[in-house]
């Protein structure tokens, strides 16, 4: 007789009643918040919201395999567009100076943003739905020596990057260099921190990861590139996710406010270093990155006037608004700025095309430039200094008006419900994996521009499987796949309680018996 077991509500709740949390963190915005909301705009921000938060804990109660990328992306939507409503001036600075928005448009510019996740959560829908014949995924050998050219390509690739400049091939080779000095180190670098997680990892491994992670930091802030460290923590918090199946809370508590003190030196040091041309070491370039955002916090802190204080916040809070943007985009088309139909995306047409072999392609920042100075964000003079995006979101407005997000924002789901299924599921295997997890930071970036979010990803996938080659797997029988354990030299695979890496486990543990 089977024994009485009580249902736990708790797991089988639906997912449409998981609006608690959303409700308890709209209403704390709306208590603190700068300026006057309207009962749309906040029912707009709870939909934000409940929308990552009801994504989350549906991945939250199955069974937490691989990453939950729409809960994710349309968490960065609102984190762009809920919160800069509440804590925000609803303006945006012209070359005519700074323009107070409408509170239509801003109204109009957060159903924009609901009507873009609603239309990116269905195109994901599709792209899952997809199915596709059995057939051979490209894995990682447990050879010995082909985990000895895993370490060997992350060491040399380490010194490409402290040593060769991304522009040393000139700008036909510009951006092959920068996969090869970025994406490849990171996805050696992905794999072996998934070992060090299940604690299997060598202690040449740990060092490996250590000096990486140091090298990676010191060479991105001194080179000026905040997005760098945040896309660092990104990885190894997808990484983390991935082995122990929860969110690393205390890691992320920790790296937010990081990220936040170093917003404040970022523009002293780029004028510094990118405009005057100041040469200086990498630590140099880095110690003055780290007093200048010491200096600027301190002097806001320590001001008795509360206005520095709140200036600098909403700087760094102001570049990761999307919100203004979107509304100045909504209020000057089609009446100044007519539809563009599709103009804009005319350079995803070429971009499969490396600039290696066609040195005069057109660039990605061609549709950037065109949106500053049409909506009257940059002087043309001004181009090659000032680079503002609006995102892929509000592009598809200037596009196609209410029917872009429908149309291209649902295409674009579908191209991420692909990417989720082949790269970012248990089954695809730990390479491919750990291909995904790298290309992660790029797809979070809902600021960006559609042939910039799409250009190039492509052809990192294609550098990372041919630099990689050598630690392939390339056995074609099922079976032998099947059974394959993928451990690493060194690796202690007998340590009690310790699950096997990956694959179909319980056949692998029959296979480690006999």
């Amino acid at each position: 007789m089977q024994p009485f077991r009580v249902a736990n509500s708790a797991k089988t709740a639906p997912v449409l009643f998981d609006a608690g949390v959303p409700i308890l963190i709209t209403a704390g915005l709306w208590s603190t918040s700068i300026n006057e909301i309207s009962l749309p705009q906040i029912i707009a921000a709870f939909v934000l919201c409940w929308t990552p938060w009801a994504a989350y804990e549906k991945w939250s109660r199955g069974t937490r395999e691989g990453i939950p990328l729409f809960a994710v992306v349309s968490s960065i939507f609102w984190v762009d567009y809920a919160i800069p409503l509440f804590w925000l001036r609803h303006d945006v600075r012209l070359i005519t100076g700074q323009h107070q928005l409408s509170e239509g448009a801003i109204t109009g510019a957060l159903f924009l943003a609901v009507l873009g996740v609603a239309a990116l959560g269905a195109g994901m829908r599709v792209g899952d739905r997809w199915r596709f014949k059995k057939s051979f995924k490209p894995d990682i050998h447990r050879s010995p020596t082909r985990w000895h050219y895993l370490r060997l390509a992350l060491l040399a690739t380490i010194f490409l990057r402290l040593a060769v400049p991304f522009d040393a091939l000139g700008g036909g080779g510009r951006q092959l260099l920068v996969i090869i000095e970025n994406t490849v180190p990171s996805v050696t670098f992905v794999v072996l921190l998934r070992y060090y997680l299940r604690g299997t990892a060598i202690p040449f491994d740990k060092a490996l990861l250590f000096g990486y992670t140091c090298v990676a930091l010191v060479a991105a802030i001194s080179s000026g590139w905040l997005g760098s460290v945040v896309g660092l923590v990104i990885m190894a918090t997808f990484v983390y996710v991935y082995e122990k199946r929860k969110l690393p809370l205390v890691a992320i508590m920790i790296a937010i406010p990081i990220v936040l003190f170093l917003q404040p030196g970022k523009e002293k040091f780029r004028q510094q270093y990118w405009r005057e041309g100041a040469s200086e070491n990498y630590l140099e370039r880095f110690g003055f990155w780290l007093d200048s955002s010491w200096s600027e916090w301190g002097k806001a802190l320590s001001s008795s006037d509360q206005d520095g204080s709140k200036y600098l916040a909403t700087r760094t809070l102001g570049r990761l608004s999307l919100l203004g943007q979107t509304a100045n985009v909504m209020e000057a088309t089609p009446e100044r700025v007519p539809y563009q139909y599709g103009r804009l995306y005319s350079y995803m047409f070429v971009t499969a095309v490396p600039r290696l072999f066609w040195e005069d392609k057109p660039s990605v920042n061609d549709a950037n430039r065109w949106y500053q100075v049409a909506y009257r964000l940059t002087d043309p003079k001004s181009l090659n200094g000032v680079s503002i995006a609006t995102g892929y979101l509000a592009e598809s407005y200037i596009n196609f008006g209410w029917l872009g997000p429908p149309l291209v924002i649902f295409l674009l789901g579908i191209i991420l419900g692909l990417f989720d299924k082949l790269f970012l599921r248990s089954e695809s295997g730990l390479l491919l994996n750990s291909i995904g997890v790298v290309l992660l930071p790029h797809l979070l970036q809902v600021e960006a521009q559609l042939a910039q979010y799409i250009a190039g990803l492509g052809q990192e996938i294609a550098v990372a499987l041919i630099t990689l080659a050598p630690m392939l797997d390339l056995h074609q029988q099922e079976r032998y796949r099947r059974l394959r354990t993928f451990i690493p030299v060194g690796t202690n695979y007998k340590e009690k309680g310790r699950p096997l890496p990956i694959g179909d486990r319980s056949k692998a543990e029959l296979l480690h018996r006999r």
